[in-house]
């Protein structure tokens, strides 16, 4: 297995495990292609065993291109079990995806997303986890849901994706996949181990202050983790136990431990790290909608009061093209309900370890500026859909006047002179682009990006669109000026306007690579272009403003949440550059 594709999902999935896993999937339902694009990103069948797609040898229909962005208008005509099989192998060329007539039993996992009429075609089997698409809600759980209805709409593609999403979860949970206590997330050809566990750094720190320079890894885990964690965590090489000494403390949660190896030179098999796991789990029904008040006994359909209507004329900014941006944008390109969209992203190139959770990219894309390669693949999904892409980091700079150039100084350095004058035509770009847009759909690796789209959109009286993610877990917030819900500060605190760091789409903070993994990018992008594509629509009286993700317990939870505090936001906006605020904006009562 090529593990670098891998490795930013090292410390939360046991990867050989996935490698051999064998999943039968049933249906053929919107969710499906989302299905389809999470397990192939994980890695599902990468080496002895396979996903299967049962009882899909007819051909794609037009209805299958829609509200999805796996297969294309070249399948049309073509098997659909095989047009699945070939375009996830583009997606990860290691996975093997096959058709067949039935579920094969035995150490089979079965997942359906059968389209209502098929529900019963699907029953006959032993399936493990249901995923249904409802008109305005998901739902997944280990029975199906009873005379479900799936009625196509503004929000078919976005709750497909979230299902999609939540069933490759729920699968993890299922196989037992799930990295638990003590996890590896780094490793060198020469037997070295990048180690997380909550505290280990510190516990390392006082056993080497009391003398032992380079403990034992187990006897440092003994002390931190679960008797049955520390057993079931080994390091193995060429078949045998090893037992690594750390060597460094990186920080308080991570440490560099090495293996002593016996006779160098000798060639070997690669060293071998046997995580401990979760147990496997039984999938919990979870029933997710953007909307509030959409319930599970009204088959997840939409309030009588409203019809969802697309607003053909709105203009999304979108800041981010990496894990989030790339699902959201995915999704809304692939409902089909706008018209204009602004990809802005620091001139950040593919990677092949973003090919893991980044679904708009393949292997030939690696070393491409990902806000064009973004804008360019989004063109592919919807022809109608007018996208621009714009290189630029956003930050506490653009909140201010920009500086006058002196060109006399200048003249004289043409490299330079060069450099501001792209600089300024960037910023007049991003300015153009901010004037034109509707709302504000935040996907950032960062938090102080997070707080500069916050102020611009209570300038700009723009609803904004937050997602984040952390290995396991994910947030969505809306935040809407015209509305009472609380700007982003009031959510996360004034801290975030300190805080540059990028966590996500760089290898590493502080010397410590992030985890991540494609089912939380996906559940909570596609559930940001979902509130998204609601709110521009008209509910954003009835929009979730809070949607909280649970990768550990495959669940996704919306709440309508609370009020902002009017005499404590505008201090919320003040410029971190310089300590002041930022009431000249009119900030207060009038901007809700």
């Amino acid at each position: 297995m090529p593990v670098e594709r891998y490795a930013r999902q090292s410390g939360l999935v046991a990867q050989d495990l996935l490698a051999d896993a064998r999943i039968a999937l049933l249906g053929t339902g919107t969710a499906l292609p989302y299905l389809v694009q999470c397990l192939t990103l994980l890695g599902v069948g990468s080496r002895h065993g396979c996903i299967r797609l049962v009882g899909m040898a007819r051909s794609v229909h037009e209805a299958d291109l829609a509200d999805q962005f796996l297969l294309c208008r070249d399948d049309l005509g073509e098997p659909l079990d095989q047009a699945l099989a070939l375009r996830a192998q583009e997606l990860n060329p290691t996975v093997h995806v096959e058709g067949d007539v039935a579920p094969g039993g035995g150490r089979e996992l079965v997942l359906a997303v059968p389209r209502p009429a098929e529900t019963a075609e699907a029953s006959r089997y032993a399936v493990d986890v249901w995923g249904q698409v409802l008109p305005a809600a998901v739902r997944i759980g280990p029975e199906a849901l009873p005379d479900a209805t799936e009625e196509p709409g503004l929000l078919t593609a976005a709750l497909g994706a979230v299902c999609g999403g939540l069933l490759a979860q729920a699968a993890l949970g299922e196989l037992g996949a799930l990295v638990a206590g003590p996890a590896v997330i780094s490793q060198w050809a020469e037997e070295r181990l990048m180690v997380h566990a909550p505290g280990i750094g510190s516990a390392t720190e006082r056993l080497m202050s009391g003398g032992n320079p380079q403990p034992y890894l187990h006897g440092v885990l003994e002390r931190l983790a679960t008797a049955d964690q520390s057993r079931a965590f080994t390091v193995q090489l060429d078949g045998l136990p090893e037992r690594p000494r750390v060597t460094t403390v990186v920080d308080e949660d991570h440490v560099l431990a090495s293996v002593v190896v016996r006779e160098p030179g000798r060639t070997r098999s690669p060293l071998v790290v046997v995580p401990a796991r979760r147990p496997p789990r039984r999938t919990p029904v979870c029933f997710w909608s953007p909307l509030d008040g959409v319930r599970p006994e009204d088959g997840g359909r939409l309030p009588d009061t409203w019809e969802p209507l697309p607003d053909r004329d709105a203009r999304v900014l979108m800041c981010g093209a990496g894990a989030l941006g790339g699902w959201a944008a995915g999704v809304l390109a692939a409902s089909g309900a706008l018209r204009h969209l602004t990809v802005v992203d620091l001139d950040d190139r593919v990677e092949r370890h973003n090919l893991n959770r980044q679904v708009l990219f393949r292997d030939g894309d690696i070393g491409a500026a990902k806000a064009e390669r973004t804008a360019a693949r989004l063109r592919e999904i919807d022809p109608d859909l007018r996208v621009d892409a714009l290189a630029a980091m956003i930050g506490p700079e653009l909140l201010t006047a920009p500086a006058d150039i002196n060109e006399a100084a200048l003249a004289g350095v043409p490299e330079l002179r060069a450099r501001v004058q792209e600089t300024a035509r960037l910023r007049t770009r991003w300015e153009e682009a901010l004037h034109e847009a509707t709302v504000l759909l935040s996907c950032p690796d960062n938090q102080q990006t997070r707080w500069t789209l916050n102020v611009l959109a209570e300038r700009h009286k723009l609803p904004l669109v937050n997602g984040a993610v952390d290995g396991l877990t994910g947030r969505v917030h809306v935040c809407d000026p015209g509305t009472s819900s609380m700007c982003l500060v009031c959510w996360l605190g004034t801290s975030i306007a300190d805080d540059p760091v990028r966590r996500s789409c760089t290898d590493v903070v502080d010397g410590v690579p992030i985890q991540s993994l494609v089912t939380s990018a996906a559940v909570v992008g596609a559930a940001q272009a979902a509130v998204l594509l609601a709110t521009l629509a008209g509910a954003a009286d009835r929009v979730g403003r809070f949607h909280v993700w649970d990768g550990a317990g495959a669940c996704l939870t919306g709440h309508r949440a609370g009020e902002r505090d009017f005499s404590e936001c505008p201090a919320h906006l003040g410029d971190p550059l310089s300590g002041t605020t930022d009431k000249e904006h009119d900030h207060g009562r009038s901007s809700a």
